[in-house]
């Protein structure tokens, strides 16, 4: 496998990683009288003022509790999209100052800057991809925490395509995946999850990584490359890929949804310190969290309405502003409970070894914490899924 970089010349979607003020300290976390291990008591009502969807009619009444008192300050990184749509719509809909959290985001270019202020507790949560880097940090015992995941793939995911040249389809020179071999294949970074999923591809034509030249290319350059015929082809998201679509310079030939069903593409990650010191603030998110992300689900998985309103959410926090764009994009999936499977991670971990990116496989159960989401089910009850 030959690895060219390749420098294309256009505007970078802005994203810029800074360091976080130093982690609160102290009680604030937990409400008065409230022992910190224990859920809220159950009953009453969805607390007053809330503009949250209902709950799915399988679900108990959203048990009453008190917000954090004073309001514990929550930093949180991401990189501004859609897949983070949770951590947007738990703020718009007040579901974290119910809660007593005081939330500030945080953007960074890429996954990995944020595991050193995740280590400290600089950062209290991140939004990461499965890569090699966090596999690695948990295995130099930095302890972080995979609570839940952000995104992952269902049925219907085309967030994330392979996508080719549109010329080299028109000739016919491209018509299935065999016709790959040789050409200058565009991804972000080199042996991430990206690169698994495209190796899936080659090997449903017969092809390996060697059979492909890898050209490293960030995904807002990538329409432009196509344009200049500088790649062949290239791993992109939307709404880029849509993009590209559009403008008549490439065409997706295979989506995620047809590579790795069920695939996580994006975790939510605490810092121990954040977990040690304020462990009744990160339940609290724990619930928050999993309230937007059933927002999302019944929205956008499940097709039961409220599309709109989460739209113009993510058009207030993420660099795509057009709500028509929104519309035609395919959208990131998720599941209701809160399901991290362990699978999924432990495949993915077997490739970053391979490729070089992961010196050993990682014992996922020192990694996964579930005690924060089997609290915040503990309040919001369990929704039946097929």
């Amino acid at each position: 496998m030959r690895l060219v970089f390749l420098a294309v010349t256009i505007g970078l979607l802005a994203a810029a990683a800074c360091a976080p003020a130093t982690a609160p300290r102290g009680d604030a976390a937990k409400p008065p009288g409230a022992a910190s291990g224990a859920p809220a008591a159950a009953g009453g009502a969805q607390p007053a003022g809330s503009t949250g969807a209902p709950a799915a009619p399988s679900a108990p009444p959203q048990p009453a509790v008190q917000p954090l008192s004073p309001p514990v300050k929550v930093k949180i990184g991401g990189s501004g999209i859609a897949a983070e749509g949770a951590f947007y719509i738990a703020m718009e809909r007040g579901y974290f100052a119910e809660e007593g959290l005081d939330v500030e985001f945080i953007l960074f270019r890429r996954g990995a800057d944020m595991i050193p202020p995740l280590a400290t507790g600089e950062l209290h949560l991140g939004s990461i991809g499965p890569d090699g880097s966090l596999f690695n940090a948990a295995g130099r015992e930095i302890d972080l925490k995979i609570i839940n995941h952000n995104s992952l793939v269902t049925p219907n995911d085309r967030g994330s395509v392979l996508s080719v040249r549109r010329d080299l389809v028109d000739s016919g020179q491209y018509r299935e995946y065999k016709d790959l071999k040789g050409m200058a294949l565009a991804m972000s970074t080199p042996g991430s999850s990206g690169q698994l999923f495209v190796e899936r591809v080659l090997a449903a034509g017969g092809l390996t990584a060697d059979d492909v030249n890898f050209v490293v290319v960030q995904v807002p350059d990538m329409n432009a490359a196509f344009a200049n015929r500088a790649i062949d082809a290239a791993w992109h998201y939307e709404p880029f890929s849509s993009a590209a679509r559009d403008q008549g310079v490439a065409e997706p030939i295979a989506a995620i949804a047809d590579i790795y069903p069920g695939a996580i593409t994006t975790l939510l990650v605490a810092s121990p310190v954040f977990a040690r010191e304020y462990p009744e603030a990160l339940r609290r998110f724990a619930a928050a969290h999993l309230r937007a992300q059933r927002d999302y689900w019944r929205a956008f998985v499940k097709e039961e309405g409220g599309k709109d309103e989460i739209i113009q959410i993510f058009t207030k926090h993420t660099a795509i502003k057009d709500p028509a764009l929104y519309a035609r994009m395919s959208m990131h999936g998720v599941e209701p409970n809160g399901l991290v499977d362990e699978q999924v991670l432990n495949d993915m971990q077997d490739f970053f070894i391979r490729v070089g990116n992961q010196r050993e496989r990682i014992d996922l159960s020192r990694v996964i914490d579930r005690s924060y989401v089997d609290y915040a089910l503990a309040r919001l009850g369990r929704v039946p899924t097929p």
